[in-house]
């Protein structure tokens, strides 16, 4: 166990120290950037076409939104914030705001950031925790016009960076993500839980708070009471590195990080989620994203490290061990995050760039869609960071670490 644990933690810093340096030294300078297209078409372009772009670096996560209106908008994370983009031009997307986030990274060029939208509300959560840190509340009522920062809301466990977010639209539950085991006690101010927390722990808090072996935990708000003040339900999944979950209506999907695990959750009633099953993976290998397909009968989880791990689909067998089934990546690239629209799976997919699997046989992957985004290969983590596939629509967003903005147009070779 010990030996694992030490695996584990060297792979953690081994990640930290490899995004670093790709970052920093394909970023140098951070900061937003102008406007601006692609010098150059993408080298390859397979089921699908870049359509339009916008230059910055230090970018991360990204996320759409569709007005009552029909017009799509895109929000994602860079080194100066929360960059909000008008796409009813897709050729040429105009940049609304680009919204001051918390900078005070740890590792230069770094930004990480992770957005989800809840009705024309945005919340971007982050791993710095200076200006306007813990969950940042965006409203999004104003576009195309204008963009309004509502305020930052303290998680309950008093700790302001969150790694990842996600979001139920169906129950309003948004659902965050936490380095420590604390659920405050009740009466507890959370702000002085999170001072012992920082207290008791500085010394072995890891630079990347992700939750190392044994530290972790998910938080439960309700948002749809009142979009811009959430109210705290519940904590759970105590004990457990968590990097990344997916809630979709009475289940929530837990990607266990350095626990080199995987867990699924019933939260039909969140103040009592119940774990139904948790599965492992190979030791040292960095639990990183999970999801369900549209009916729940698979999901399909990513392993960062070590670099070059295919995604892997598995087959839910409710409280017992998911089979799994099939893998699939592009070339020798890793694959980042997925997310799922039916039985078709959208990736990230760093170097590789953007890409889709069609999944409706899950023991036969066939790959529909590959448009590379930026100039690098190899299993190496810089490229393209995070997608948003838009509901029914043929588009979908890439965020390119050190490229920028990315909209593709799917179908169109």
């Amino acid at each position: 166990m010990q030996t694992q644990a030490k695996e584990i933690r060297s792979s953690v810093t081994l990640y930290t120290v490899m995004l670093s340096l790709a970052i920093a030294l394909s970023a140098c300078g951070g900061g937003g950037t102008a406007a601006s297209a692609d010098p150059l078409p993408p080298p390859i372009a397979q089921g699908g076409k870049l359509v339009g772009s916008v230059a910055r670096t230090g970018v991360a996560g990204t996320w759409g939104y569709t007005g009552p209106d029909g017009n799509r908008y895109a929000i994602m994370g860079t080194a100066k914030g929360v960059l909000v983009l008008d796409l009813r031009d897709p050729t040429q997307p105009r940049v609304v705001d680009e919204v001051d986030g918390p900078t005070d990274t740890r590792h230069p060029g770094i930004y990480w950031r992770e957005m989800r939208v809840y009705g024309s509300h945005a919340y971007i959560v982050s791993e710095h925790s200076n200006v306007r840190g813990g969950i940042m509340i965006l409203d999004l009522g104003g576009l195309p016009a204008s963009v309004r920062y509502v305020k930052s809301v303290t998680p309950h466990d008093g700790e302001l960076a969150a790694h990842t977010v996600d979001i139920d639209s169906a129950r309003g539950l948004l659902y965050l993500q936490r380095e420590t085991n604390l659920a405050a006690p009740t009466g507890t101010d959370p702000a002085d839980a999170g001072a012992m927390r920082r207290a008791l722990s500085a010394a072995a808090k890891p630079s990347h708070p992700v939750g190392d072996v044994g530290h972790g935990s998910v938080e439960i708000w309700d948002i749809k009471t009142d979009p811009e003040n959430p109210r705290y339900i519940s904590t759970f999944n105590q004990g457990h590195s968590i990097h990344d979950m997916t809630a979709v209506g009475d289940y929530c999907y837990v990607a266990e990080g350095n626990e080199s695990s995987f867990s699924a959750w019933n939260v039909k009633d969140p103040q009592n989620p119940k774990l139904m099953v948790r599965w492992t993976v190979g030791a040292g290998h960095f639990a990183h994203n999970i999801w369900p397909s549209g009916d729940g009968s698979i999901v399909v989880t990513t392993e960062e490290l070590p670099n070059g791990l295919p995604a892997r689909v598995w087959r839910l067998n409710g409280n017992a061990q998911p089979t799994p089934v099939s893998s699939f990546q592009v070339g020798d690239a890793t694959p980042h995050n997925v997310i799922m629209e039916g039985n078709m799976a959208y990736l990230s997919h760093y170097t590789a760039g953007a890409a889709v699997f069609d999944l409706n046989d899950p023991a036969a992957p066939r790959q529909t869609l590959h448009v590379d985004t930026n100039p690098n290969s190899g299993p190496g983590l810089i490229g393209c960071w995070g997608v948003y596939k838009f509901p029914g629509q043929p588009w979908m967003i890439c965020s390119d670490i050190n490229e920028g903005f990315k909209l593709i147009q799917i179908g169109t070779p």
